[in-house]
C-alpha cells in the first residue's frame, strides 16, 4: 500500500505524521503525491508514527 492508503486506514493526518516523525508536512505531502521521495531516515520516521514497518509501504515515487 502507499503512503496515503496506510495513513488513512489509520485515521491520521499529514499534520499528525509531521509531529511524530519530524518529516514537515509539505514533504509528506509532495512524497504522497509523487513528487518527491523520502531518504531512508525520513521513511523510518514515517513509518514509525505510523506504526508500521517501512517495507509494508509502497515508496515508489510515480
Amino acid at each position: 500500500m502507499d503512503l496515503r492508503e496506510i495513513r488513512f486506514k489509520k485515521r491520521k493526518t499529514q499534520y499528525d505524521i509531521c509531529k511524530f516523525s519530524g518529516v514537515p508536512q509539505s514533504k509528506i505531502s509532495l512524497i504522497e503525491r509523487g513528487y518527491a521521495s523520502p531518504t531512508r531516515k525520513e521513511k523510518l520516521a514515517i513509518a514509525k508514527a505510523l506504526e508500521v514497518d517501512s517495507k509494508e509501504i509502497d515508496w515508489t515515487v510515480e
